[in-house]
């Protein structure tokens, strides 16, 4: 299952290759675009946390909107091809339901990860004052480890509420959790292997332009320090390189961004088709279904 996922996802790239150039550079216009805004909107006395917070709230609500508009146009292009326009993108019912449900998931995120931390803080506190201080440090490691691993998992599971929620034309959260029953290592999969492809991506592009300091690196071997004074190198590296050089450095970047942000996007509508074994049209048996 996972190489018909990624078939479906690399499919995309093929058959639409000016969408996917047009996604591309909206996300990354947007992108930019709702970050000076929120520069600009940042109160001049950092006291004034009600500003601070406004700002906040609508420079994420409009990177959520414009998110739910790029993957409903991906998700639109790649279950009903046969729905064109201008490049898929239209601003509607389905991209205001993908937007409330990309707005409730941050929220949940967000009260999760709240809690969490509160309940690692007494936990570990508690761990601190009945062992000694290495069994706390790896207790608090374990504790770390299975915390990632339950995210992940969720994450996963849930991951394809978003295309089903296109395809449903309802919010559904419980149905994405119930069709991923027994396929999370299909989905994981896939999406690990989108980022592997995108890390060796990243890797050839860093090395093509810092061969010696990461060779310097293999030498005196992976550690903390090493790592540390390879990134201020490569930063102080960087500035130093030709404007031609440095050109093509930020627009391989910048198309390596947008390739992973696109890639994602079709993966998680690939997954939703493979799951549910649909086929183009079928959208009218599925609200039919709700």
């Amino acid at each position: 299952m996972i190489g018909s996922i990624l078939g479906g996802a690399f499919r995309l790239l093929r058959q639409h290759p000016l969408s996917v150039l047009v996604w591309s550079i909206l996300y990354l216009v947007g992108i930019f675009a709702i970050g000076m805004l929120r520069i600009l909107a940042l109160p001049v006395e950092p006291q004034d946390p009600v500003t601070f917070l406004v700002a906040g709230l609508v420079s994420q609500g409009l990177t959520l909107a414009l998110i739910a508009v790029l993957i409903t146009a991906a998700t639109r292009a790649t279950l009903h091809p046969y729905k064109r326009g201008a490049c898929y993108l239209r601003l509607g019912a389905s991209e205001g339901r993908v937007f409330v449900l990309l707005a409730l998931l941050a929220i949940a995120s967000a009260v999760a990860m709240f809690l969490m931390v509160l309940a690692n803080g007494f936990v570990l506190s508690l761990f601190a004052w009945l062992v000694s201080g290495t069994v706390a440090v790896w207790i608090g490691v374990a504790l770390l480890l299975a915390e990632v691993a339950g995210l992940v998992f969720v994450q996963v599971r849930l991951s394809i509420a978003l295309p089903l929620t296109y395809l449903y034309e309802a919010i559904t959260v419980d149905e994405a959790w119930a069709q991923s029953r027994g396929h999370f290592w299909a989905i994981f999969g896939a999406f690990f292997t989108i980022g592997l492809l995108l890390l060796v991506g990243w890797g050839l592009l860093i090395s093509a332009f810092f061969a010696p300091i990461l060779a310097d690196l293999s030498r005196t071997g992976l550690h903390g320090e090493a790592l540390a004074q390879t990134l201020v190198m490569i930063t102080i590296a960087g500035r130093s390189l030709p404007a031609i050089a440095q050109l093509a450095l930020i627009t391989g970047s910048v198309i390596l961004a947008a390739l992973g942000f696109v890639l994602t996007t079709a993966t998680l509508a690939s997954a939703a088709r493979e799951l549910l074994g649909l086929k183009e049209g079928q959208i009218e048996d599925l609200r039919r279904r709700r």
